[in-house]
């Protein structure tokens, strides 16, 4: 692990503290963050294989995405933009931003982890709050990225 790891972690606790408190993110700081997933991907592997991670990561991403406006569709019998009305821009781009770094098994597991997690905070939060308006998807899916990391730093 390099120090590009450890830096990464700066705008992802950014993200992180922003998201709870605002339910908003910058988009520099997302673009910090792809910049610094970016470089450890090519450090670590080259670019032809973080080339490879990205267009995989994003077809997944992209068949997500489609399976998402396909259910809103169904549920609300009619083709609803989920984007704002579901998910925010900041949290697709938070997704996209960590493509990079993960094998495609890799980012399936992560995002299914992060949204487990996700509604366990939902759940959570619902026990002292009477309804959460909306889950902080970023913060929530940014604090299982950095237990990641840092995993991945303590163990090599």
């Amino acid at each position: 692990m390099g120090c590009l790891t450890l830096i990464m972690l700066i705008p992802l606790v950014k993200l992180i503290n922003d998201d709870f408190r605002w339910r908003e993110v910058a988009v520099w700081w997302l673009a910090a963050m792809a910049v610094c997933a970016a470089g450890i991907a090519v450090t670590q592997e080259g670019w032809s294989e973080m080339l490879a991670k990205i267009g995989l990561n994003m077809l997944l991403l992209f068949y997500m995405g489609a399976g998402v406006v396909l259910y809103t569709a169904i549920k609300s019998h009619k083709l609803i933009n989920p984007v704002n009305s579901y998910i925010g821009l900041g949290d697709i781009l938070f997704f996209v931003a960590l493509t990079p770094l993960f094998t495609i098994k890799q980012f399936a597991w992560l995002l299914v982890s992060c949204m487990v997690f996700s509604l366990m905070w939902w759940y959570v939060v619902r026990a002292f709050k009477r309804y959460p308006k909306n889950v902080p998807l970023v913060a929530t899916s940014g604090i299982v990225t950095c237990m990641m990391i840092i995993f991945d730093i303590i163990t090599g």
